[in-house]
């Protein structure tokens, strides 16, 4: 790509910032510097990020993809990333696809912890230790108290025992060997 490569910069937690592009000059002094430099294809110039916001990104750590032509940077972002003010580049859905939510993932990490290992004074592992048919019940009771809070109750005891509901299938999901991804990608399929 005539010395110009791609660049991807990503925060420590793992949000995508920007995607820009280095030539070997622009590398050597986000190296040198520890702040990132990029090349303006449009101004045909070297420029580091924060010279006139003082929005510096600090570099954390550099990896390049396995064929050597792409390079990801994590940073220590100072301020707003995007000139529009937001704290991405990529704040424009074309097609919104929202990722699950963490806390699912967080929940069956803790559920298969606890199937593995049970732990004493542990819900999750009190439920488990009863078996999949006693696990099945609780599902059918905490669906059955969501209906009847759908019906009769406020919104937020409505919330409450829909959360209590997603923990159960959760539970249910992990002791039948089984994770969350599943029912995304069948409920994709569903999308008509």
């Amino acid at each position: 790509m005539n010395g110009i490569i791609p660049v991807i910069t990503m925060d420590e937690n793992g949000k995508i910032l920007m995607l820009a592009f280095m030539n070997k000059e622009a590398l050597e002094r986000t190296l040198k510097t520890g702040r990132m430099h990029y090349w303006s294809r449009s101004r045909g110039k070297i420029w580091m990020k924060g010279e006139e916001s003082g929005h510096y990104q600090h570099v954390l750590g550099i990896y390049t993809d396995c064929d050597r032509d792409s390079l990801l940077f994590i940073v220590r972002q100072e301020g707003k990333v995007c000139h529009e003010g937001e704290n991405t580049c990529f704040h424009e859905p074309i097609i919104e696809y929202k990722i699950k939510p963490l806390i699912i993932e967080e929940l069956e990490r803790i559920i298969e912890e606890r199937i593995k290992e049970p732990k004493q004074g542990s819900y999750t592992s009190s439920v488990v230790s009863k078996g999949l048919e006693e696990a099945s019940k609780k599902v059918i009771e905490e669906a059955a108290e969501v209906a009847i809070a759908a019906l009769k109750e406020s919104e937020e005891k409505l919330i409450s025992e829909f959360a209590d509901l997603i923990f159960h299938l959760l539970i249910l999901l992990k002791m039948k060997g089984l994770n969350i991804n599943y029912v995304y990608e069948e409920l994709w399929k569903r999308r008509k």
